[in-house]
């Protein structure tokens, strides 16, 4: 076993638990309380001889019972192996059953001594060794577990530290895929048009400036409005639009309801990069992005889709968009089920659900 001797060690569980020392004292008095019944009522004695039987013997206790914490604290499988722990708790052991009987006679014979009428202890010498023998084993148990207990507490908000941290360092790397990879399509759109239309490609330039700015200035483990985002979206479409012209057409069917729920900032921009490139580039004829979406106070229903020319060959690409969807849902949501893929002979549709309850 291994003790973190840097937090849980350096505190007594019973004194600096606010609640710790009055669960220590009713404990101790259920104890002395067991002895005295014991005495009075299984072994016939008078209430006196119960009373100074059980006080002078739990007495000690009140005081040896914090004490044995710092063995505890100090004795441990992982530093002394299990032959020194043995041997650590059997010299501490005697100690402290030398301590607590000894003094259990010294409080009865200076408290109790001239008033003495025949009394005598409850238990024998030999079992008071044995007994406080076990009421130590008792204690150290129930320090060890405090112990074990308090670790594993700080093990898991390590433990949800260290996964909050892997997680905004993946989400980190998404992103700064997503930027180059929309940038590279956007550049590549503007080189086009450089040449054959420059007042375009300049209006192109500035509507890419703004774009930019927004999806720079947005953090990917935020969430954002329907509304935001697709503002956003229409103003890449614009961009693309002056490229593509009447090849574009662009179809949006929005519920009111809709508009105030939230999404990941940015999720939904590679969809519409993949449409452009896969269906638009490739097609002589128009091609139609259409996006519905339906929700309640539980959830955001999105789906996206294009037609496509079943006959053009397909550009290569190495699918970061529809991958870093995925990934960025079961980072944020924690669940793999919330995308889908559809795809028809001309036909791509991408469903997408966003749990409103995160």
């Amino acid at each position: 076993m291994k003790l973190n001797h840097t937090n849980s060690l350096m505190r007594h569980p019973i004194l600096q638990n606010r609640f710790g020392i009055p669960i220590y004292i009713s404990a101790w008095l259920l104890f002395a309380s067991l002895l005295f019944v014991i005495g009075w009522y299984f072994e016939e004695r008078t209430a006196y001889n119960s009373f100074v039987n059980s006080f002078s013997f739990s007495l000690p206790l009140l005081i040896l019972g914090l004490c044995i914490w710092y063995v505890v604290r100090y004795v441990n499988i992982e530093n002394s192996g299990i032959p020194g722990f043995i041997l650590h708790h059997l010299a501490a052991g005697g100690v402290v059953v030398g301590l607590w009987i000894s003094s259990a006679y010294q409080i009865r014979n200076g408290l109790f001594a001239s008033y003495d009428v025949g009394i005598d202890y409850i238990i024998p010498i030999h079992w008071q060794v044995l007994f406080t023998l076990c009421v130590y084993d008792y204690l150290i148990i129930v320090y060890y577990l405090i112990i074990y207990y308090n670790n594993f507490k700080d093990k898991l908000v390590h433990e949800s530290e260290l996964k909050n941290l892997v997680k905004e360092a993946e989400l980190n790397a998404l992103k700064s895929q997503i930027n180059p990879h929309f940038l590279f399509n956007s550049l590549n759109s503007v080189s086009s048009l450089t040449l054959s239309r420059p007042e375009q490609s300049r209006e192109m330039l500035v509507k890419l400036s703004s774009f930019l700015r927004y999806s720079l200035d947005q953090d990917l483990k935020e969430l954002n409005s329907l509304t935001n985002e697709l503002n956003n979206i229409k103003l890449y479409l614009e961009i693309e639009k002056v490229r593509f012209g009447e090849r574009l057409q662009l179809d949006f069917d929005l519920n009111a309801k809709c508009e105030n729920l939230k999404i990941p900032n940015l999720i939904l921009q590679p969809l519409y990069e993949n449409a452009i490139k896969y269906g638009v580039h490739e097609s002589l004829e128009p091609v139609t992005i259409t996006t519905n979406c339906k929700g309640n106070s539980d959830r955001l229903e999105i789906d996206i889709s294009n037609n496509f020319d079943a006959e053009a060959v397909p550009p290569k690409g190495n699918g970061i968009g529809l991958k870093n969807i995925q990934e960025r849902l079961n980072l944020i949501y924690g669940r793999s089920d919330l995308m889908k893929i559809v795809k028809t002979e001309n036909q791509f549709t991408v469903y997408l659900e966003f749990p409103q309850s995160k």
